[in-house]
């Protein structure tokens, strides 16, 4: 089967990839010009140049291709990169709509983000896919562009326009994930050089976990249907903690207070508006204390969803660091 990969290069876009060619299908991978492609080093797929901000790229790219599976995206927490996620998230994802019609592509699966379902301020809340969107109030541009981006592929499917599946996967660890940007704060908890942690949580599922659940998405999943998959739910000193031990260094031993967390981050703001760079933003802040937990169930009875612990996951991402020389 011909299938197509947005954000192929990317961290779980090549895990996507990969398990789809393992799978046997002809697999496309549309990248930039000039992309870096290392993450899909030896990998048997095929490599068609395209952006999906670029609507004329697509037209050509998705001819002939059954299925798209879209994960191109941009994660930031700045607002000095909100018009960028605009871009990408909101009109690359409505391009990438539009074209698939247009080309008649059987079936569309969206990586959205746990982000587009919204995040709790206290640990006595655990979303699921019916919950209400609760951060319109803080403006998170991550937040609120991979909301309306879903909020397209799913009128798009009420409409009867598109066959897609939204998929919301929640922090992703595993070997490689110590590449991302959003991971530093990681590296630096595993060099043993973060001293730090807040009063937030999160939710930890480990990458292979979100490959099968997509590739079980794409072949049982209900049209116009999120599926939110996650793991195990944690906070986030217990997940510094866990991150330290595998790694054999101390512990961030400090609890840096929720009001100076948000002080640091209006500074950074501040700091951001007259060219210099802080030590993290408001949205670094409001995202590090608040509680980011998911329930996975329906993924787990429709799609057969098996998600390991959290401690798996995260012996597997620090594993990686250590065999690729990050933790010397």
């Amino acid at each position: 089967m011909k299938v197509l990969v947005t954000g192929a290069n990317g961290f779980l876009g090549s895990w996507v990839t990969r398990a789809l060619v393992d799978e046997g299908h002809e697999v496309f991978a549309l990248v930039r010009p000039n992309a870096d492609v290392s993450e899909l080093h030896g990998v048997n797929c095929k490599f068609v140049h395209g952006d999906v901000t670029d609507i004329l790229s697509l037209l050509e790219a998705f001819k002939g291709i059954d299925t798209v599976f879209h994960l191109a995206g941009v994660i930031a927490y700045k607002k000095s990169e909100r018009a960028k996620m605009e871009k990408v998230n909101v009109h690359g994802t409505a391009n990438v709509i539009e074209v698939c019609r247009e080309c008649k592509v059987r079936r569309m699966v969206y990586l959205s983000s746990v982000v587009a379902i919204g995040s709790s301020r206290s640990d006595d809340q655990v979303l699921n896919e019916g919950s209400d969107f609760n951060v319109h109030d803080l403006d998170l541009g991550y937040f609120e562009t991979k909301h309306k981006a879903e909020e397209l592929v799913k009128k798009a499917c009420d409409r009867g326009e598109l066959d897609a599946v939204i998929l919301n996967p929640s922090t992703v660890y595993g070997p490689g994930d110590a590449k991302k940007g959003s991971r530093k704060m990681q590296v630096k908890v595993a060099q043993g050089r973060f001293k730090f942690y807040t009063s937030g949580g999160v939710n930890v599922v480990a990458v292979e976990d979100v490959v099968q659940g997509i590739l079980s998405a794409w072949k049982k999943g209900k049209k116009g249907e999120r599926y939110i998959l996650a793991g195990e739910n944690i906070r986030i000193k217990d997940l510094f903690t866990m991150i330290a031990n595998e790694a054999g260094v101390t512990p961030p031993p400090h609890h840096l207070p929720d009001q100076v967390i948000h002080v640091v981050g209006a500074v950074g703001d501040c700091l951001e508006r007259i060219g210099m760079k802080g030590p993290l933003s408001r949205e670094n802040a409001w995202t590090a204390t608040m509680y980011h937990w998911f329930d996975s169930s329906k993924a787990q009875q429709e799609l057969d969803f098996k998600p390991r612990p959290a401690r798996e996951a995260i012996h597997n991402s620090v594993q990686w660091m250590k065999e690729h020389g990050l933790l010397s």
